[in-house]
């Protein structure tokens, strides 16, 4: 009876914790499990294992990323640096891997508040990793790009899995295959840009238009809303072609996708217009009705209002007037010669 009782502890012990060698979830493993920081805020410390395993963080190590603790239980602050080193050798280079080249992408673009093209330098307003990457689960390849579901696509690994081993399979096609495609779709890539370029009093402080509501207005804009699949996306258009997501530059810059000389450049592609010549990047896009930025369209839109309102204002008022008729079909303002009888 005793041994079975060893060997029942010793076989809990081993599921518990065989995902977890590290035992941080020891203690994150309670969903209660938070404190309250100094401004006040209340720091949530508990992890979803199952969620976690299933991510692209999955096969990294807890103090991979959390290097600075050095005890359990730790008081350091943890804040993670994206910049460490990862588990991961590069096969290219036979080095661990970095986001190293990513740091410089970011630094040469309009996201970098050194950068000479941002109008306000304030660090806190600008995104930090993880505000555009929130680490979603893996997504399978689909033919369309909208689909977003989680999972993995069985017709596909079972080609994988004939010569290579299952687990090896599923590894290599969520950490590489996966980012062959969009993970996100243009809806959710929208609303990722938004949270930043769609709040009226950033674009005021740095001096810029609420792109995302501008943009809303456009043909592109209306495509994405309305679930067209090829709809053009704020990357698509702010990143030149075979370039980093993270490459986004001023239109400023003269290296920019959205630059004068290189606007139609950009629309020429072959997914959007492949026939367009230098006369479509004149187009205006992210237009605001503003005398001081964009005057041929402020007088514009002025014109047809005066126009609008000059056609509808008469047409409406005789319709009331007839309708007034048909109710007081007796009533005159002029008095009848000779006084009523």
């Amino acid at each position: 009876m005793r041994s079975i009782f060893i060997i029942f502890v010793f076989l809990i012990t081993t599921i518990c914790y065989a995902v977890d060698d590290e035992n941080c979830l020891l203690c994150h493993k309670y969903r209660t499990l938070s404190r309250i920081d100094k401004d006040g805020r209340t720091r949530l410390f508990y992890v979803n294992d199952s969620l976690f395993h299933s991510s692209v963080h999955g096969k990294i190590k807890c103090k991979e990323c959390h290097n600075q603790i050095t005890k359990i239980p730790h008081e350091e602050n943890t804040n993670v640096n994206c910049l460490n080193e990862c588990h991961i050798i590069e096969p290219t280079s036979e080095k661990r891997f970095s986001h190293e080249k990513v740091k410089k992408a970011i630094m040469n673009s309009i996201h970098n508040p050194s950068n000479p093209y941002v109008n306000n330098h304030d660090e806190k307003d600008f995104p930090e990793c993880v505000d555009c990457h929130n680490n979603p689960l893996f997504r399978p390849i689909q033919i369309f790009k909208d689909i977003t579901e989680e999972g993995q696509s069985e017709k596909a690994l079972a080609r994988c899995k004939l010569c290579h081993k299952d687990d090896f399979a599923k590894y290599f096609y969520n950490h590489v295959s996966h980012r062959l495609h969009t993970s996100k779709n243009s809806e959710e890539i929208v609303r990722m840009c938004e949270r930043c370029h769609g709040k009226d009093e950033m674009a005021k402080k740095h001096k810029l238009k609420n792109a995302v509501a501008t943009y809303k207005d456009t043909f592109h804009g209306k495509a994405v809303i309305f679930g067209f699949e090829y709809a053009p996306t704020c990357i698509d258009c702010h990143v030149s072609p075979n370039e980093s997501a993270h490459s986004i530059r001023s239109y400023k810059d003269p290296n920019s996708s959205i630059a004068d000389k290189n606007r139609w450049k950009t629309c020429a592609q072959k997914t959007c217009h492949p026939n367009a010549t230098p006369g479509m990047g004149e187009v205006r896009m992210h237009v605001v009705i503003d005398k001081n930025l964009y005057k041929p369209e402020y007088y514009t839109a002025l014109g047809f209002t005066c126009l609008t309102l000059g056609a509808y204002l008469p047409l409406a008022l005789m319709i009331v007037l007839e309708l007034f008729r048909d109710i007081f079909p007796n009533f005159s303002l002029r008095r009848r010669k000779g006084g009523r009888k």
